[in-house]
């Protein structure tokens, strides 16, 4: 048995302080925000299905044939109870129902709400998709690299060529997103979706903000428009999180 309670399963890259994708770094909020101990293990992509038959994670999808199972990560092994959990959501309520203490990250009766605000941040952040693929690939891992490429080209999404078109038009887009998720935010009482308390929404932007910026760099043109948009909005957002990046 681990040291520690909780083992999250994680993707590596070359960064040290950037890894994962936008759905682990869900997970490890959540569990920071509960101020849960646990530990991070780094997966490579290929590894993933096998880890996750072995230890007997659920698949969180299918394939793009429609029928065979998907494993992904976040996946978490919850060592004092035995439970294994996969996919970002359920790891919230798994660690609400399993752990009280701390801010409830799914408070009854809104994650229905919660999962279409995480649907529709999904569609701003990708708009820009084709930026952070630029700026992610050349730190992931040569094995990780290899299989990601794979999958990208079944997508008919070529990284020799990402951007088909004007990529000013691109990141036209990605202004209008923020501005259309600017106004969500309107007459909140608080920082957070629900108010002075972070929840899984919460993570799920905080998530996709902090992948922009390792994704994108912290000093290229794009990180820092997006810094400048909406009056400072978002890096004030991000700086809600610092104390929850701890990766352990």
């Amino acid at each position: 048995m681990s040291s520690k309670p909780i083992t999250l399963y994680d993707i590596p890259n070359k960064d040290p302080d950037a890894p994962g994708s936008p759905t682990t770094w869900r997970a490890r909020y959540s569990l920071n925000m509960k101020k849960l101990s646990y530990q991070t293990i780094f997966v490579e992509l290929p590894d993933i299905e096998p880890l996750a038959k072995r230890i007997g994670a659920a698949p969180t999808s299918t394939k793009r044939d429609g029928v065979t199972p998907l494993y992904t990560v976040p996946i978490i092994h919850d060592h004092a109870t035995g439970a294994i959990v996969s996919e970002s959501a359920a790891i919230a309520e798994y660690l609400d129902k399993t752990y009280p203490s701390g801010p409830t990250l799914v408070p009854a009766g809104t994650m229905p709400l919660q999962l279409a605000f995480r649907d529709a941040v999904s569609d701003v952040f990708g708009a820009f998709r084709v930026f952070m693929i630029e700026g992610i690939a050349p730190k992931l891992n040569d094995r990780t690299m290899k299989m990601w490429k794979a999958r990208l080209t079944e997508q008919g999404v070529n990284l020799d060529a990402l951007f088909d078109g004007d990529k000013e038009k691109v990141w036209e887009k990605a202004l209008a997103g923020f501005a259309k998720l600017d106004k969500w935010f309107e007459g909140n009482e608080g920082p957070f979706v629900m108010g002075s308390e972070p929840c899984f929404a919460d993570a799920v932007l905080g998530a996709f903000l902090r992948y922009s910026w390792a994704a994108l760099g912290k000093d290229s043109k794009e990180w820092k428009d997006i810094v400048s948009w909406d009056g400072g909005k978002w890096v004030k957002y991000l700086e809600c999180f610092t104390p929850y990046e701890t990766i352990l």
